[in-house]
């Protein structure tokens, strides 16, 4: 049962609350998203070294932001 159903809502108002509804996911209006991008992409560039440290790569992304 979905929380869209007529039941579903029902218990909700019944138990005196609202239900709200999100919208739906949009990376592109999450700001955390973009940065989240650039530590990805940086951690990237880190991969092709023979001897690959994830501290190593994560302390590169964050010093290329």
């Amino acid at each position: 049962m979905s929380h869209n159903s007529k039941k579903i809502r029902e218990l909700i108002e019944n138990a005196g609350c609202e239900l709200l509804f999100l919208p739906s996911y949009s990376p592109d209006l999450n700001p955390i998203e973009h940065w989240w991008n650039q530590i990805k992409t940086a951690i990237r560039k880190e991969l092709p070294k023979y001897d690959f440290n994830i501290h190593q790569a994560a302390d590169a992304a964050f010093q290329y932001l």
